[in-house]
């Protein structure tokens, strides 16, 4: 079953020459300390769970976490604690996302590499 008051999948990609606003906004959280809500804008959960999974993996995060905040609103929001009060989540989160970047070209050899060999077997 499909939403119907969802927006069209079309609407939600990001065009070169549109003049629109910030991709990803940030605001220190008042209530905890050492942490962050990082609003991604035009994203949804595939992007919000792997950069959770990421900084989950990271020793300098004591909690990470992503929300959708409604299936019309096509932002995710990603709040994201430190252990330390040294430790900038903002920082914390640019690490993470290098190193996302990072493993998916490990990923894009490792494909490509086992195609290559496919090819190569003669199947």
């Amino acid at each position: 079953m499909s939403a119907q008051n969802a927006p069209e999948r079309f609407l939600s990609w990001r065009f070169e020459d549109e003049d629109e606003a910030e991709i990803l906004t940030h605001e220190k959280d008042t209530k905890m300390p050492n942490a962050s809500l990082i609003v991604l804008h035009k994203e949804d959960h595939t992007l919000g769970n792997t950069i959770r999974m990421q900084l989950l993996r990271d020793v300098r995060v004591r909690f990470a976490g992503y929300r959708m905040p409604h299936p019309t609103i096509n932002e995710c929001h990603i709040k994201l604690q430190t252990m330390e009060a040294g430790q900038a989540p903002l920082s914390v989160f640019d690490d993470c996302l290098e190193d996302l970047g990072e493993e998916v070209q490990r990923i894009k050899i490792g494909f490509d590499n086992a195609c290559r060999a496919y090819e190569q077997s003669g199947r």
